[in-house]
């Protein structure tokens, strides 16, 4: 067969259902392979960076790879914004990316590039297939590489000739899911450290949420008495209206932060690598801190923080394990310890009225939480907009809150349509600022094409603000270069397809938001903040 009919029958033995792409002719083999697969939907993006953005909210709605193709050269270096974030946020990606012949290569042809040295520091793995007998193998590996330890990115580039060389290629099935197992001794350890802790605390992030352990970190917490903090950006790895739950990592909660990091005499850390934002800046724990770090990854454990006790195991099958302890006895103290914390929790969470001259970003999530459909997924873009949703905005399902911890722009929209393209019967609502909508939301008309409606929620403000932020607060009176003359948002949408509402007063954002979800086809809102409102905490002056 040709070699990019094999690639196409290699992503349908991995059970890819979307693929996203920009048309680039050094793949069109790929393409043609393609039409023999029908269960697999190739989505035709308007930008390389959005198809790669959208290929990682589409792994981190599903929890499954997400795969993207896009030609040589130009089309490669526009995808990896996508690729840093995939690499940063710990998502499965799949990048196929055209390489000019093996004949032309190391002459400087056409759109060459060397994609071991440009991607080699944002992706897990990056591999060039020189032999089409070798393309069963290699990507499988990919997928492989991409879904296990640490999730994140791997780069295929695929050479057009051999792509269409017509070959002999053995087909071979993908590689089975690996989970290390935790030692039962050292769960054991664990379960008595916490049965002696006096105020013992669970911080989970995604490693959780990769290995479907929603059911089991549940029911270990309420076992265990234990309350939980998620790590930043990772509100939907535990139910937020559960009793346990305590916080999440933002920098501004700093009721979480103290309750992990100062108040727990055990620390649990399950399935995060510790970031920047999620320990203040690298500040947290403390060295001499007590705290048990566990991951499926070995390399995660102790990157930025030396823990006591190491565990390298899969979350769900740690969990497994220590739910056949035998529960303490229940510690009236300990629960009505948990009740405060949850308690603060939810004071921290409950927008207060606070008036402006145009739309109260607080008045607008009190209308969210009340309208937003229990099980609607969130996206939201890079920008001090995005604080609000953050922190106000409360998570009860599984695959529910779509962010980037890399803080990049762009993702807002393309993330919510891969994540309506994978749930079609859950609401997606994208949250954008003015200056990411200009960036990506072109990616409407993708939803309009493949019939996957959104609710885009744009914030005009007129500017970068979250820099403004930044140049006030560093270098008063010189803020520069964060102006923006921006287009009507509404009549945007409206060229999309998309029902186009705009709000200027904050008694006109509910109805807005209401016509919206009734519309039976994507809208845009665009709601006019305030420059001066930069935070639920702060304002510039």
């Amino acid at each position: 067969m040709l070699g990019g009919h094999a690639i196409a029958q290699c992503l349908h033995n991995e059970g890819v259902k979307h693929i996203f792409s920009v048309p680039g002719e050094s793949y069109i083999a790929i393409v043609a392979g393609l039409v023999n697969h029908p269960d697999i939907k190739l989505i035709t993006n308007r930008q390389e960076g959005c198809a790669a953005f959208m290929a990682e909210g589409y792994a981190k709605a599903t929890r499954t790879p997400g795969v993207c193709i896009v030609t040589r050269g130009p089309g490669a270096t526009a995808a990896s914004s996508g690729v840093h974030s995939a690499k940063y946020d710990s998502a499965p990606l799949v990048l196929l990316v055209g390489q000019v012949s093996r004949n032309a290569r190391g002459r400087e042809a056409g759109q060459e590039l060397d994609y071991g040295r440009f991607f080699g520091s944002i992706a897990k793995w990056v591999i060039e297939i020189n032999d089409p007998k070798q393309i069963p193998r290699i990507m499988s590996r990919a997928f492989h590489i991409a879904r296990s330890g640490r999730p994140g990115p791997v780069v295929v580039a695929l050479p057009r000739d051999v792509t269409e060389t017509d070959t002999d290629i053995v087909m071979s099935a993908p590689i089975p899911p690996l989970t290390p197992n935790a030692d039962p001794a050292a769960v054991e350890t664990l379960v008595g450290r916490i049965n002696n802790a006096r105020k013992p605390v669970l911080l989970i992030g995604s490693g959780t949420q990769y290995s479907h352990a929603w059911k089991e970190v549940i029911e270990f917490a309420e076992k265990f008495q234990l309350p939980v903090l998620t790590t930043y950006k990772r509100q939907d790895a535990f139910p937020n209206n559960h009793p346990n739950y305590a916080g999440n990592m933002l920098t501004s909660n700093k009721h979480a932060q103290n309750l992990a990091y100062e108040e727990s005499d055990l620390l649990i850390v399950l399935g995060s690598r510790l970031s920047q934002q999620t320990t203040a800046g690298f500040t947290f724990p403390h060295p001499g801190k007590p705290f048990v770090h566990i991951d499926a990854d070995e390399e995660n454990i102790g990157q930025n923080s030396r823990p006591e006790v190491a565990i390298v195991a899969d979350a769900k099958q740690l969990l497994l394990t220590a739910l056949k302890h035998p529960a303490p006895r229940p510690n009236e103290s300990r629960a009505s310890w948990i009740a405060e914390h949850h308690a603060a929790q939810k004071e921290f969470c409950t927008p207060k009225e606070r008036p402006t001259p145009k739309v109260s970003m607080e008045r607008v999530m009190m209308d969210l939480k009340a309208a937003m459909p229990a099980d609607a997924i969130t996206t939201t873009d890079a920008g001090s907009f995005g604080q609000w949703q953050q922190r106000f905005l409360e998570f009860d399902h599984p695959n529910s809150y779509i962010s980037p911890t890399l803080g990049c722009m762009g993702p807002g929209v393309p993330s919510a349509v891969a994540a309506k393209l994978a749930y079609p019967n859950r609401t997606v609502i994208a949250h954008i600022g003015d200056g990411g909508f200009l960036m990506t939301g072109q990616e409407m008309a993708t939803a309009k094409q493949y019939n996957a409606p959104i609710v885009a929620i744009v914030y005009n403000n007129q500017g970068y603000n979250s820099i403004r932020m930044h140049q006030e607060a560093q270098y008063p009176g010189r803020q520069h270069g964060v102006a923006l003359e921006n287009p009507d948002f509404a009549l945007m949408g409206e060229s999309y397809g998309a029902l186009g509402l705009k709000v200027t007063r904050d008694e006109e954002f509910l109805p807005a938001f209401k016509k919206a979800l009734a519309a039976g086809r994507s809208a845009l809102i665009e709601v006019q903040t305030d420059y001066e409102y930069v935070t639920p905490n702060a304002t510039l002056s």
